[in-house]
C-alpha cells in the first residue's frame, strides 16, 4: 500500500480490503492534520477535495458515510465494514462492465 494521497484509478482498482482501509486512514489522518492546523472543512474544500479519489468507487449511499467518517475521524469497524462492502460492490460492478 502506497502513502500516495492521490492514487490512480488503476491503483485503486487493485486495492484489497486492507489497502482500502489503510487508504481511508491515510486520507483521514491527512484531513485531521489540516483541521487541527485551524483550517475549516470549507477552507480545505476551497483548496482541494480530499474525497474525490474515492467518489467514483463508492455507491451513492455509501459516499456520504465516508465523508462524514473522515470529517469526524470515525474509525469504527461498523463504518469501515460498510465502506469496504460498498467499495467492493462498486469495484465488482466496474470490473463486470469493463470486462465486456
Amino acid at each position: 500500500m502506497t502513502k500516495n494521497l492521490k492514487p490512480s484509478s488503476q491503483e485503486i482498482l487493485k486495492f484489497n480490503n486492507e489497502d482500502f482501509k489503510n487508504y481511508i486512514f491515510l486520507l483521514q489522518d491527512n484531513l485531521q492534520e489540516k483541521l487541527k492546523s485551524g483550517l475549516t472543512i470549507d477552507e480545505i474544500l476551497d483548496i482541494e477535495d480530499p474525497f474525490e479519489t474515492l467518489e467514483p468507487f463508492l455507491p451513492e449511499e455509501v459516499y456520504p458515510i465516508m465523508v462524514l467518517a473522515m470529517i469526524n475521524n470515525i474509525r469504527s469497524d461498523t463504518v469501515l465494514d460498510a465502506l469496504t462492502e460498498g467499495f467492493n460492490n462498486k469495484i465488482n460492478d466496474y470490473k463486470k462492465k469493463n470486462a465486456k
